[in-house]
């Protein structure tokens, strides 16, 4: 690896979240109820209200962050029936995507996704700095 190289990759580690740990933590309260092409509801398990750093977040907090993606128009919160209910454009974030994000599958699709939620991420993190 060239001095270059090595920089550059050093530099922009410490910026860069470790997603699929992320996702793989929050993954098993998600189960998807239904989908069709640009709409999908997730049930959301009970026990995520154990969960303390998803309870730190807020539900408007995580909303937020969520809606503001690239490619979902609307995300809806059911806290009495625990769904949640994501508007997207299917021709930006592939229908696949979501399953295989929440399986843990390193798709083509969740690469999208992943890709799509990573530079949101870094634009809101060099936004706070």
């Amino acid at each position: 690896m060239s001095e270059r190289s090595a920089r550059k990759t050093s530099a922009s580690q410490p910026d860069k979240p470790d997603l699929p740990s992320i996702i793989a933590r929050f993954s098993p309260y998600l189960q998807i109820a239904h989908q069709i092409p640009g709409r999908i509801r997730f049930k959301i398990a009970l026990a995520v209200l154990d969960n303390p750093q998803i309870r730190e977040l807020g539900s408007d907090s995580l909303n937020e962050a969520l809606g503001s993606i690239p490619g979902v128009r609307e995300i809806r919160v059911n806290k009495l029936a625990r769904s949640c209910t994501v508007e997207y454009d299917h021709q930006h974030i592939p229908d696949a995507a979501w399953a295989d994000l929440l399986a843990g599958r390193a798709s083509p699709a969740a690469g999208v996704l992943l890709g799509i939620i990573e530079d949101k991420y870094l634009e809101v993190r060099h936004g706070q700095l």
